[in-house]
C-alpha cells in the first residue's frame, strides 16, 4: 500500500475520513508492507499485511476463490505472446485500457489482477478489491506498480470516500455475491459525478430455465459447492480425459447417439478452453462458488435506469452494460414539500 492512498480511504465503522498510518515495515520504493490504518474518529484499526490493507477478518464465503487464485497465480495474466485478458477486457467492457490513463479506477473482484494488469499498464490509477485471499496474488502480480493499490474488502462495505473513482468495473464477480443487484448498487456512491460504471455478469439464457442442462447443473452444484476445494479440484483433474476426447472430431456426436438422452446430458459439460490449465481453472470456477446467479439484459438495464444512471449502453457480449453518473447540474430537480404553505392554504 502507498501512503498517498490514505487520501482515498474512509473508515467502514464510522465513515470518518480522518485516518492515519502506523508503519511497521516499508520498502525503499515507499511500499508499505506491514502496518495499520487507524481511524482518528472512532479508533478502528485496519491491518496492512504483505502489502495489502484488510477491512475484513476472513475470506467468508469465497474460500474457493482464495484456493484457486493462489494455485493459478499466473494462468490468466497476459504475456508477451498472449494478450487474452486484454482482449477479454475490451470485449466485455468495450473500453481500451489506454483510454483510462490518469483516471482513478476501481476493479471490483480483482482476483489475481487479470484485468488490473492491462488497465494499470495503460496508465490508470488502479485500486483492486477482493474478498478472497487472491489479493495476495494480485499484490504479487500488479500491486507494487506505482499507481496501484490492493485491498481485501467486502464490496457491500467499501473503505472509500464517496465519489472517489472516475471509472468502476466488475467483470464476472457480482453474480458470485449473495445479492448481485445490491452489490452493484453498493458501488455507485463511490463513483464521481460524470463517472462510468461497467459490469459483466452471467447470462440467464446460457441454458433455458427448467431445461435438462440447467437442472443437471443445479444438481451437480448442490454437491460440488459443499466439497472441500482440494477435493473438487481433484475431480476436475479426473475430468481431463473427457476434455481431450471431446476434442476428437465427431466424438461428442457419437456419444450423443450411443447414450440415452438423460445419461448424455448428465455428463458435465466441458468448456472449450484451448489451454489445459485454463480448462481446469474454468471448470473449478464454475462448480465451486457458493453463489452463482444469472441475469437478463432487461433486468440489469432496469438496475441502471432506476439507479439514475444515464448513457446506458448494452455491450455486445451479454450480459454486460455500462452507464454514466450524471453531473450535479444534470440531475433532475426534486420538489420539496413546503408544509407551512400547505397548512396556510388548508386554513
Amino acid at each position: 500500500m502507498k501512503e498517498a492512498f490514505l487520501e482515498t480511504l474512509a473508515c467502514i465503522s464510522c465513515r470518518g475520513e480522518d485516518l492515519r498510518l502506523e508503519i511497521e515495515e516499508q520498502e525503499a520504493d515507499g511500499e508499505i508492507i506491514t502496518g495499520k490504518v487507524i481511524c482518528s474518529t472512532c479508533g478502528a484499526e485496519f491491518p496492512i499485511t504483505r502489502g495489502v490493507m484488510r477491512t475484513v477478518e476472513s475470506d467468508d464465503y469465497v474460500g474457493n476463490f482464495s484456493f484457486e487464485w493462489q494455485l493459478h497465480r499466473k494462468t490468466q495474466i497476459d504475456t508477451e505472446t498472449d494478450d487474452s485478458s486484454y482482449r477479454a477486457f475490451k470485449s466485455r467492457i468495450e473500453v481500451d485500457p489506454a483510454d483510462l490513463a490518469d483516471l482513478k479506477v476501481l476493479d471490483v473482484g480483482v482476483g489475481t489482477g487479470r484485468f488490473a494488469d492491462p488497465v494499470s499498464r495503460g496508465g490508470a490509477h488502479v485500486t483492486g478489491i477482493d474478498l478472497s485471499l487472491a489479493v495476495e496474488t494480485a499484490m504479487e502480480n500488479v500491486g507494487r506498480r506505482p499507481h496501484t493499490n490492493i485491498i481485501q474488502a467486502n464490496c457491500f462495505d467499501l473503505p472509500f470516500r464517496k465519489e472517489s473513482f472516475d471509472f468502476i468495473y466488475s467483470i464476472g464477480v457480482l453474480h458470485h455475491t449473495p445479492d448481485c443487484k445490491q452489490a452493484f448498487l453498493s458501488l455507485l456512491p463511490y463513483m464521481k459525478p460524470g463517472g462510468t460504471i461497467a459490469i459483466w455478469v452471467y447470462n440467464a439464457h446460457v441454458w433455458s430455465p427448467g431445461s435438462v442442462l440447467e437442472s443437471v447443473n443445479r444438481i451437480y452444484r448442490s454437491v460440488t459447492t459443499r466439497l472441500p476445494p482440494y477435493l473438487l479440484y481433484a475431480l476436475c483433474l479426473c475430468e481431463l480425459p473427457l476434455y481431450y476426447l471431446r476434442k476428437i472430431p465427431g466424438f461428442d456426436q457419437m456419444l450423443h447417439l450411443l447414450l440415452p438422452g438423460i445419461l448424455y446430458h448428465a455428463i458435465p459439460k466441458t468448456n472449450d478452453s484451448t489451454k489445459v490449465r485454463e480448462h481446469i481453472l474454468d471448470t473449478f470456477d464454475w462448480y465451486s462458488p457458493k453463489y452463482q446467479s444469472k441475469h437478463t439484459i432487461m433486468e440489469v438495464f432496469d438496475w441502471f435506469e432506476k439507479a439514475g444512471l444515464t448513457n446506458i449502453r448494452v455491450i455486445q457480449e451479454p450480459v454486460a452494460l455500462s452507464g454514466r453518473k450524471p453531473e450535479l447540474d444534470e440531475r433532475p430537480e426534486v420538489a420539496v414539500r413546503d408544509e407551512s404553505a400547505e397548512t396556510a392554504l388548508s386554513s
